[in-house]
């Protein structure tokens, strides 16, 4: 066996052990730095030698025969194989050679054709080779000793057995035994170098040679195949090669500068490469001179370090500044490796440094580039995604998995900030479809798309500026336009509100409308306007709007059943719950109001002389903060419908003056024929009744003044009643006051007066006031304290003629006991016994203060 080196000029032996000097006849001292040429002979086959240049040439493994010369000069064959050992990243370090000598083999195959006797002779001798003859169909005939030696099988275990018995499984697999043989038939013979099985199940390496088997009249009788076991010496190789491995992951770390230390770190070599990296040119100048001085500062007492590991056997590797020769400041990677002895001790120390500057300068500028970058990624207000299309067998996009995402856009989102490497259909199960078919319609077409998405249950909206990355991926800012896309939902239902309320004349359909727009602009679950009973705490609800696919809550609710909230209605103030389900108020009844689709709730009261009496109130399914804009536009909304309806109100307030005044006139002309009368009935002469029926009319012009004025702020009960009654006192005791001082505002002043006037007006015309003994008793009471105060006002005439109810109701009637009273909350009660009418007049004293 020898080892060359195909790196050193004509490539020379480097080892060869004591079989091969026996060989050949040479010594080491005659073999070691010599090309293997000199065995060659006159006998030597030059095709062999061509066949043996073209694997050299390649790089591959060879196994042949070919006529050798000792050093005596006597021939002999050479069964020779030879195999490349390569470094792991390609480079051919050494060649392994074995050699048998094959001499006596050929002779005994010449012999073999010469005597059936001589070949038995031979065949049975070959103890070290394994000589296995078969039928053409590969069955064994003959198995020698050295077969039985080498296999492990005896001739009658295989004899009937086929060859491929003897070949690995894998070799099986693919035939090769029958390969082999039509190679024979083909060529003559087949070379064979391979592993092969033992009767024991363990494999050897052999190197074998298989020929054809002919009769004496040259027909094909079988094979012979002839095989050598030489897992020893493929061992022997195999260890060079795994020591050639180790060298080759000790010089794979090195860049540029491959260095030689002694133990004490001196330099005793460097290569050419590492001279022109280290700009030296002339070694001599540095030979000798200590390695690690070439380090300054904490690279000196890396250097001394890593020396140190390296002397202690192991490994020393570090990363430093240090000039060259000529003063370049460079930067290094820098491995330190022991070289190890016959004794396995550290000799020498392996330093290799590889320039690493403009590694270094690329990190520099990438740091600050990454460092740009993350900052900008991470601090920027936009959410940014970038993923890549998920595809069904079909090809079809039908999710997108995240790759990168930014701080922002998870915030933005509410979708997790670790969503890389997740699909979105993981996150959100539900997300439609047509966003994934977007995203996959821009990587198709590479244009870039623009285009908005709503996401309920965060109540946001973003407009997404999608593009495309390559073939499957894609990136997304997403910019947040939720305020702006309410801004202008809020902007047109403000106009379309008043457009739309402009001529409604009825308040149901003006709070349909108002709920309506409210809850589509706001994307409210449930929106309306309700009548509230404050006492028991009541809201009836008429009609309201529903969002689609949801189910009406028109009817009657109590407060209380969703949440302790009432009081604060009550007190006027707004209520505004993000979600129902953390807030103290309706935590305990969040299921109730989770029932109608109500997790987040918006509660404006309207107040009536300090009194809640109605509401308005959206619902949203899901909770989330109410926006300041989104409640200032639910608070213009019910401005708005408060007052279309102020403006219905006043509508028929003023169709009610109309026929009021109508009838007043009428009423008027009455009452003045009757003044007229009565002066006149109890005048003495024609100058008194003048001056009486002129004050009186004078005193009628102030009532009426007062009546239609409504000039007064606030004044005594007594005065309002003695100044609506004033023109009908034609008598000192026509009418008795009797009653607790009690203020009233101007508008129940007003009304009260008009009341009382109607009254007068009747007794005037059928009552008391008909005659000259009637009378007219007035009294008041005053009972409760603070809200809970009232008070009772009685008329109750006597002395005039017998009373009869009407048989139908008038308007004076019908003035007084449904339109006046209900001015200031109050109710009227009207009774007709014969003595005289009767009418009673109850209120709270808050609708009475009201001015």
């Amino acid at each position: 066996m020898i080892i060359t080196d195909p790196n050193l000029p004509d490539e020379p032996i480097i080892f060869a052990n004591r079989a091969f000097q026996d060989m050949c006849g040479y010594g080491a001292d005659e073999l070691l730095g010599r090309n293997c040429r000199f065995l060659q002979g006159p006998g030597t086959e030059q095709d062999r030698l061509t066949a043996l240049r073209t694997a050299l040439a390649e790089g591959r493994d060879i196994a042949l025969e070919i006529t050798n010369y000792r050093k005596d000069g006597t021939a002999f064959i050479n069964n020779l194989f030879i195999a490349p050992v390569y470094e792991a990243d390609g480079h051919l370090l050494y060649r392994f050679g074995s050699q048998l000598d094959v001499t006596e083999v050929h002779r005994n195959r010449q012999r073999l054709a010469e005597s059936e006797e001589r070949q038995r002779a031979i065949f049975n001798s070959a103890s070290e080779m394994a000589i296995i003859v078969t039928d053409t169909e590969g069955w064994v005939t003959d198995w020698n000793v050295g077969a039985e030696r080498i296999l492990g099988w005896s001739a009658e275990e295989m004899r009937g057995q086929t060859v491929e018995r003897i070949f690995t499984p894998e070799d099986c697999a693919i035939g090769r035994a029958r390969e082999e043989m039509n190679v024979v038939l083909r060529d003559g013979h087949a070379e064979d170098v391979r592993w092969h099985l033992r009767k024991d199940g363990s494999r050897f390496y052999a190197v074998g040679d298989m020929t054809a088997l002919r009769g004496a009249d040259g027909t094909h009788q079988g094979f012979v195949k002839a095989m050598s076991d030489r897992t020893a010496e493929r061992n022997a190789a195999v260890k060079y090669q795994a020591d050639a491995e180790f060298m080759h992951s000790v010089l794979a770390s090195s860049a540029d500068c491959i260095k030689v230390l002694d133990l004490d770190g001196s330099l005793t070599f460097m290569s050419e490469g590492g001279m022109r990296v280290m700009e030296v040119s002339d070694f001599n100048n540095i030979k000798g001179c200590p390695w690690p001085s070439f380090w300054q500062g904490q690279g000196h007492a890396n250097a001394l370090a890593a020396l140190n590991v390296a002397k202690a056997g192991e490994v020393g590797h570090f990363q430093g500044a240090a000039d060259t020769y000529l003063g370049t400041p460079k930067w290094w990677d820098v491995q330190v490796t022991p070289i190890l002895g016959a004794n396995g001790r550290p000799e020498k120390i392996l330093s290799i440094s590889r320039d690493i500057t403009d590694q270094k300068a690329f990190e520099g500028r990438l740091a600050v580039s990454e460092g740009r970058w993350r900052s900008l990624f991470t601090g920027m207000q936009e959410g940014f995604l970038s993923a890549e299309l998920v595809c069904d067998a079909g090809g079809r996009a039908v999710d997108f998995r995240f790759l990168k995402v930014n701080p922002a856009f998870a915030g933005l989102t509410g979708l997790p900030a670790d969503s890389a490497g997740r699909t979105m259909r993981d996150l959100v199960p539900d997300i439609p479809q047509w966003l994934i078919d977007t995203y996959a319609r821009v990587v198709e077409s590479g244009q870039p798309e623009n285009f908005e998405i709503h996401v309920p249950k965060l109540h946001r909206t973003f407009e997404v500026r999608a593009s495309k990355q390559d073939d499957r991926r894609f990136i997304a800012l997403f910019l947040e336009i939720s305020e702006r896309k309410r801004a202008e939902a809020r902007r047109a239902a403000t106009t379309e509100i008043g457009d739309r309320l402009r001529d409604v004349a009825d308040q149901g359909e003006i709070s349909r409308i108002a709920a309506e727009i409210m809850g589509r602009t706001l994307r409210l679950s449930h929106a309306g306007y309700g009548q509230v009973d404050p006492d028991e705490e009541t809201i009836l609800v008429s009609q309201e709007w529903t969002a689609p696919g949801l189910t009406d809550i028109a009817g009657l609710h109590r407060f209380r059943d969703y949440g302790s909230y009432i009081e604060d209605l009550k007190a006027g103030r707004d209520v505004v719950i993000g979600d129902a389900s953390s807030d103290p108020r309706t935590a305990q009844d969040a299921d109730a109001l989770a029932a109608i689709n109500a997790r987040g709730i918006l509660n404006l009261p309207v107040l009536e002389h300090g009194r809640f009496v109605a509401l308005f109130y959206g619902l949203r399914a899901e909770p989330g903060t109410w926006a300041h804009e989104d409640i200032a536009f639910v608070r213009n909304v019910v401005d708005r419908t408060r007052t279309a309806i102020a403006r219905v109100e006043a509508e028929a307030q003023q169709r009610l003056l109309n026929h009021e005044l109508s009838h007043r006139m009428k009423n008027m002309l009455a009452m003045v024929q009757s003044i007229a009368t009565q002066t006149m009935r109890g005048a003495a002469d024609l100058d008194t009744a003048r001056n009486v029926l002129a004050n009186r009319l004078i005193a009628l012009g102030k009532s009426h003044d007062l009546l239609l004025g409504g000039s007064l702020s606030k004044a005594p009960l007594r005065s309002v009643i003695e100044s609506a009654l004033d023109i009908h006192r034609d008598c000192p005791d026509r009418f008795v006051l009797d009653g607790p001082t009690v203020m009233v505002g101007s508008r129940a002043a007003l009304s009260l007066s008009l009341m009382l006037h109607e009254l007068a007006t009747n007794a005037a015309k059928y009552g008391a006031l008909s005659t000259a003994d009637g009378r007219v008793t007035i009294c008041w009471t005053l009972s409760g304290e603070g809200d809970d105060a009232s008070v009772m006002l009685r008329w109750s005439e006597a002395g005039g003629p017998p009373v009869v109810a009407p048989k139908r109701t008038g308007f004076g009637t019908r003035l007084i006991g449904r339109g006046l009273a209900g001015s200031f909350d109050g109710e009227v009660d009207l009774s007709y016994p014969a003595t005289g009418v009767v009418c009673t007049i109850t209120a709270p004293q808050r609708g009475l203060m009201a001015t």
